[in-house]
């Protein structure tokens, strides 16, 4: 009996029927989703292993939770998930939601030393405190705000000097009305009498 059911479990896998991912299968996604935090810029081994088990902990709440047909993906979406998390709680809710977007953009284009850090929970909150005059002991929140959202300049328009835009079919309808005006009736009367002057 047990051997049908066996049978039976390697007879439906090889149907293609979906397999719902258990916390188990943190293992097989574990490898991918520290490629990915390392792409992200994670760098100090502290940082990873810090970020790999809320990873960990989030991973195992959605398959328990939720019918999850792939562990790699849902893995790589619970980092980013909390990446964006992690920058909607900095920024604050006055941030609109596009201009996080931007912001996510600024972190990883390296434009806010330090930010992996006070992401993964390993450093506080203040700023680079290794002398760069730069960013001072502000914030990361105000760093990552002051790299995102650049201030506008004041409009400084230019003086130009005003040229008049005389596009070939303008000109080429003046022409024609032109030679229209000398066919018309009246033309012709004053053509004539221009003529009879003339001789």
């Amino acid at each position: 009996m047990t051997t049908q059911v066996g049978d039976g479990l390697h007879a439906s896998l090889d149907a293609g029927e979906p397999v719902a991912v258990s916390p188990a299968d943190w293992e097989q996604a574990a490898p991918r989703v520290a490629r990915y935090l390392r792409a992200l810029g994670v760098r100090d081994p502290r940082d990873l292993e810090r970020l790999m088990t809320a990873i960990r902990v989030r991973f195992e709440h959605q398959v328990e939770t939720n019918l999850v047909a792939d562990a790699v993906e849902t893995g790589i979406e619970e980092a980013s998930k909390l990446l964006d998390e992690w920058l909607a709680a900095e920024l604050g809710p006055d941030v609109p939601g596009s201009m996080r977007g931007v912001a996510r953009a600024v972190v990883l284009g390296g434009a806010v030393p330090g930010w992996v850090g006070v992401w993964s929970g390993r450093t506080p909150h203040l700023g680079n405190r290794s002398g760069d005059q730069t960013t001072g002991d502000r914030p990361i929140s105000e760093r990552i705000r002051a790299s995102s959202l650049a201030a506008v300049p004041d409009p400084a328009p230019l003086a130009m000097v005003t040229q008049r835009i005389d596009p070939c079919c303008y000109r080429l309808f003046r022409r024609l009305a032109r030679r229209l005006h000398r066919m018309l009736p009246g033309s012709l009367h004053r053509r004539r009498m221009n003529l009879g002057q003339t001789l």
